[in-house]
């Protein structure tokens, strides 16, 4: 039953994007209709469309853009560019031939190209080739456990992946430096991370990834380390050791598996990671983490 829920919200999705590709389709807009927190809404999308949204407008965009290229010759390409959403035609010519490897011109003045079944692929990933690696693993079946948790305070650090992922190693030693230098310890402190963006939609050099660092008592914030907490309430937890493709492992199984079947739907606020081991005793290639979906009951 959750299961069909999810599915027919994310159906909702596909008809709103399908009759409305000539608008402007936001994230934002689309996870509204699916009644999805933003938050998490794209990952959903993904488990079960096995493409992001971006991918699913972008291509239905140009398939019908080829339909009436072939169809309606009398429709100029500037014309159709606009019926199908693109905002210029120049835009339009270039994802047109990056997709199809001509431009659209050439599909109507080639009779072998209007006859033929043209081949799309699936643009690249830039990001996280490692969640793909997990993917052509054999799935793992986490125990996932659900939490009734507090509020925790933190000292919160904003960091972005970077090209290779260094500045988000520069941001981690910042807080914990700062952390020190406040009188603590690092061993045995509850570290947090929390993705704001999907890992697989937004690019290494947007993508932003947040540290924090549990705090018991009050501390003065600065225009680097914010004070904020990690909202209390329902969590969907589970354990997680091993490497990046691992870790994709873990997020695909609460995402694709475990929450369709669960009859829970993500709260607005960002999935956590909480490190039960840090880089500083297995390193950055290494992870001992809990991950945790902010979670409530389905509202029918």
């Amino acid at each position: 039953m959750e299961d069909h829920y999810y599915q027919s919200r994310i159906n909702q999705v596909s008809n709103h994007i399908s009759e409305r590709l000539q608008e402007e389709l936001s994230i934002a807009t689309l996870a509204d209709i699916a009644h999805f927190s933003s938050f998490h809404f794209q990952r959903i999308y993904k488990a079960f469309k096995d493409e992001t949204p971006y991918e699913t407008i972008s291509r239905l965009r140009l398939e019908k853009a080829a339909f009436l290229l072939k169809h309606h010759p009398k429709l100029k390409i500037q014309e159709i560019a606009l019926q199908v959403g693109f905002s210029s035609v120049e835009n339009f010519n270039r994802q047109f031939k990056q997709r199809y490897g001509f431009a659209p011109g050439k599909l109507r003045k080639d009779p072998e190209l209007r006859n033929s079944r043209i081949h799309q692929e699936k643009p690249e990933k830039d990001f996280h080739l490692a969640y793909e690696e997990g993917r052509k693993r054999a799935p793992v079946n986490f125990e996932v456990i659900i939490q009734d948790l507090p509020p925790t305070p933190v000292a919160l650090i904003k960091a972005v992946f970077g090209a290779d992922g260094s500045e988000l190693i520069v941001a981690y030693e910042k807080l914990m430096s700062w952390y020190e230098n406040q009188g603590f310890e690092r061993t045995g402190s509850r570290r947090f991370g929390m993705s704001v963006d999907d890992p697989e939609v937004t690019p290494a050099n947007l993508y932003r990834y947040d540290f924090a660092v549990a705090m018991d008592s009050d501390f003065s914030a600065s225009a680097l380390i914010e004070s904020t907490k990690i909202p209390g309430g329902l969590y969907a937890v589970l354990h997680c050791e091993g490497d990046l493709a691992k870790v994709a492992q873990a997020w695909d199984h609460l995402y694709k598996y475990w929450l369709p079947q669960s009859g829970y739907v993500p709260r607005h606020y960002p999935a956590v990671e909480e490190f039960l081991k840090g880089p500083e005793q297995i390193g950055w290639e290494r992870f001992d983490i809990l991950c945790k979906v902010p979670i409530e009951k389905i509202k029918y």
